[in-house]
């Protein structure tokens, strides 16, 4: 496998991921998600016994590219950059009545860029930058 290959391979093994870790949490009742009905306290030879559901996910992806040319000779020259940074979290703990919801989702983003040419002098330069950030919590009791 070559490197270009290896490549791609790594940035999709990235993105599918990231899809995953970044999807949405569907709302389903209990006994949808795990197929029996269970109240919520049960009690057991007289000591009580809540339900405990927790459930966890987490993405991370990271991307960087480089490229140089140049002529020689104080000739024409080239340079590029690039970076890519992604995070996605989420978690779901149900305890007894409460509930607790969690999720989390970062992003970075990166990229340059430089020109230079001939004798009588040209150059150039470019340079981006980007940020994201994002954070939710949820919490409930039963009534």
């Amino acid at each position: 496998m070559n490197a270009t290959k290896f490549v791609v391979l790594l940035i999709f093994v990235g993105v599918v991921c990231a899809n995953v870790g970044a999807r949405q949490l569907d709302e389903v009742s209990q006994k949808t998600r795990f197929g029996i009905s269970i109240p919520e306290t049960v009690t057991t030879n007289g000591i009580d016994a809540e339900r405990i559901v927790s459930t966890g996910t987490s993405s991370y992806n990271t991307e960087y590219t480089n490229s140089n040319a140049n002529g020689g000779a104080s000739g024409p020259s080239s340079s590029s950059s690039g970076s890519f940074n992604k995070y996605a979290y989420g978690y779901v703990t149900a305890e007894g009545p409460n509930a607790r919801a969690d999720s989390s989702s970062y992003t970075y983003g990166s990229a340059g860029s430089n020109a230079a040419a001939g004798p009588k002098t040209a150059k150039g330069n470019a340079y981006a930058y980007g940020d994201a950030g994002g954070y939710a919590s949820g919490s409930t009791d039963n009534p």
